[in-house]
């Protein structure tokens, strides 16, 4: 299964993710998504799975949770916006509610700082910020393919490369 992984968008999407993300059979948007408008233009892609971030209002607060658990082939998955640690409360209870209770990746957003590193044998991915770039950093946007036996590859793709 080939997932976009997405953050930050901030009510822009940049328009090179419509073409990477064709052929996507999910896409996961780590908050701050901005308008209702993002995820309609998401949804047109693939079905879309988020959770909302520190300047996500009515009415995405209400429509998207502030973590969400998932399993994809095995794999357990936690989104969160602020990532702090894998040991989090927040964390830690949506992966009990998993089907295997384990914990392999954690897609998070909010720095904007595009991020593949292990902590305790969990990967922590962050795909940057697909939205307009700020601080400096590049914009970003993530794919994590999952094999049906739960072999997954995760990758950054830089949107300001040619």
């Amino acid at each position: 299964m080939k997932i976009g992984i997405i953050s930050d968008t901030h009510g822009y999407i940049n328009p090179k993710v419509f073409s990477l993300f064709e052929g996507v059979e999910l896409i996961l948007h780590a908050g701050d998504i901005g308008t209702i408008d993002i995820v309609t233009s998401l949804e047109a892609l693939a079905p879309l799975k988020a959770i909302h971030g520190n300047i996500d209002t009515f009415p995405l607060s209400t429509r998207y949770p502030q973590v969400l658990g998932l399993e994809i082939h095995g794999v357990g998955i936690c989104l969160i916006h602020q990532f702090i640690s894998i040991k989090n409360s927040i964390i830690q209870q949506e992966v009990a509610q998993l089907p295997s209770k384990k914990l392999d990746v954690v897609i998070c957003g909010h720095s904007h700082d595009a991020k593949l590193q292990r902590m305790d044998e969990v990967l922590v991915f962050n795909p940057g910020s697909a939205g307009k770039p700020r601080f400096s950093l590049r914009p970003a946007v993530g794919m994590l393919t999952i094999s049906e036996n739960g072999w997954y590859t995760p990758e950054i793709i830089y949107l300001d490369e040619k």
